[in-house]
């Protein structure tokens, strides 16, 4: 580990020792922060999406991060936020060009499901079979990016006007 790095005892990222606040998990590393809606009271973490302190009740950890209240039906995976989801492997392609285009680092995820995973050679593979509270879909090919990457990647796929 080099001189001016330490490991974050939430999720063991490797970060600047003078970090207020891991980029990954949104573990607090200084000693008295304050909720961005609320400063009276102490910042139980800071939102890896928005970077913003909050308290328990404007935000919680979960799934191994810390999201506000605003965030929190953001699908993360390791560092990473679901930014588009599709079935269309063509259409992900293209956003992910567009947003490599303008320096992001998007990626792609992608786990075909087949019919014995889905319970069996009678039952019908569904594309869209809705996991219920999530708004996940199955073999849905998910484009990624880094946190800190997210809101800038929702305007640039917004301007698309797919």
């Amino acid at each position: 580990m080099k001189e001016n790095k330490y490991l974050c005892n939430t999720c063991k990222l490797e970060v600047e020792t003078d970090s207020d606040y891991c980029p990954r998990c949104g573990t607090i590393f200084i000693e008295i922060v304050y909720c961005e809606n609320h400063p009276d009271i102490e910042a139980e973490g800071v939102c890896v999406i928005c970077t913003k302190p909050c308290c328990k009740n404007c935000g919680y950890a979960g799934k191994d991060v810390f999201l506000c209240n605003e965030h929190d039906s953001t699908e993360t995976y390791q560092g990473l936020a679901k930014v588009y989801g599709t079935v269309d492997e063509i259409q992900v392609h293209f956003i992910k060009q567009c947003l490599e285009e303008k320096g992001l680092h998007p990626f792609i995820f992608s786990k075909k499901s087949t019919t014995l995973q889905l319970g069996g050679l009678d039952r019908p593979i569904i594309d869209s079979v809705v996991n219920p509270g999530k708004n996940n879909v199955m073999n849905e090919i998910k484009l990624l990016i880094p946190f800190s990457e997210l809101m800038e990647a929702r305007e640039i796929i917004d301007e698309l006007e797919l």
